[in-house]
């Protein structure tokens, strides 16, 4: 017999844990995203970024919007 049941995964937590973990998710998001603002791109690059979102859209066969952002300094 088995006194110890084994989770299918680690995202299977308690809920209280689960609380936890996704605050802890969020405040780490939320410290990532003040850490990054909106890049600020020349011609040539917004050039560059709009081919790839086409390239991409033609590969997967859907609209693929693609965002630059930049390390806050």
């Amino acid at each position: 017999m088995n006194h110890t049941a084994q989770k299918e995964s680690a995202l299977e937590l308690p809920p209280s844990c689960r609380a936890a973990a996704d605050r802890m998710e969020a405040a780490l998001r939320e410290e990532d995203n003040a850490s990054y603002g909106t890049a600020h791109l020349n011609k040539t690059a917004y050039s560059l970024l709009q081919e790839a979102e086409k390239a991409l859209s033609r590969e997967l066969g859907r609209d693929i919007l693609l965002a630059a952002y930049q390390k806050n300094e």
